[in-house]
C-alpha cells in the first residue's frame, strides 16, 4: 500500500528509462547511445558524447536529450553542467561553443565552459572567448582562477591588481616562474 508507493516510482522510472534506452539503441543502431541500465545523467552523457561518433545525427541526438530531461524532469542547470561536460570530454568544441552562445545568460556560469576548454587543452582564443564574457562584478575572483588555472599570470595579475587584492597579487608573485611577472607583481605588492 501506501508504504510502498515510493518503491513503486522509482521501480516504474527505471523501467521508463530503460524503455526509452533501448529505443534509442534501436533507433541508432548502437550500444554506445544509451548504454543499458545506466542513470539518466549517464543516458544524457552517453548520448550527448555519440554525437561525436556521428556527428550528422548532433540535432536529432539534442533533441533527444531534452526530451529524456524533461520526461525525467532533470533540472536544467544540471542538465547544462551534463552537456559542458560531455561536449568536452568529446571534444565537441564547436558545440560547446554554440551551446553557450545559444542564451544571452545561461542558466549556469561560463566558469564552467572556460575550465572544459582549460582542461581540454584548447587554445588561448577558445578559453578567453569564455572568460572574456565574464562581466558580472561578481565574476572577477573567478576570472581571476580560470587565469591561474590556464597560467595565464600577466592576465591574473591584472584581475587581481584591478580588485587591489595583495594575498591574490602575492599568489601571482609565488606561483609564477616568470621572472617579468615576478617583478611586475613586486611594483604592486
Amino acid at each position: 500500500g501506501k508504504d510502498c508507493a515510493f518503491q513503486k516510482t522509482c521501480t516504474d522510472e527505471q523501467i521508463a528509462l530503460m524503455t526509452e534506452q533501448e529505443q534509442l539503441r534501436r533507433s541508432y543502431g548502437s550500444h554506445d547511445v544509451a548504454p543499458p541500465s545506466t542513470s539518466v545523467n549517464s543516458t544524457l552523457v552517453s548520448i550527448l558524447k555519440y554525437g561525436a561518433v556521428n556527428p550528422r545525427s548532433t540535432h536529432r541526438l539534442n533533441a533527444d536529450v531534452e526530451k529524456l530531461a524533461k520526461k525525467f524532469k532533470v533540472p536544467e542547470k544540471r542538465l547544462w553542467h551534463i552537456k559542458v561536460r560531455a561536449l568536452a570530454e568529446s571534444h565537441q568544441w564547436p558545440l560547446l561553443r554554440n551551446l553557450a552562445d545559444s542564451r544571452v545568460k545561461p542558466p549556469i556560469s561560463l566558469k564552467h565552459f572556460a575550465m572544459a576548454a582549460i582542461k581540454g587543452g584548447q587554445s588561448q582564443v577558445e578559453i578567453m572567448f569564455y572568460i572574456d564574457r565574464m562581466q558580472d562584478k561578481n565574476d572577477g575572483d573567478d576570472r581571476y582562477d580560470l587565469f591561474c588555472e590556464a597560467g595565464y599570470w600577466k592576465k591574473a595579475l591584472e584581475e587581481a591588481v584591478a580588485k587591489g587584492d595583495g594575498g591574490k597579487i602575492a599568489n601571482v608573485r609565488s606561483t609564477c616562474h616568470d621572472p617579468d611577472i615576478q617583478r611586475l607583481c613586486e611594483k604592486y605588492i
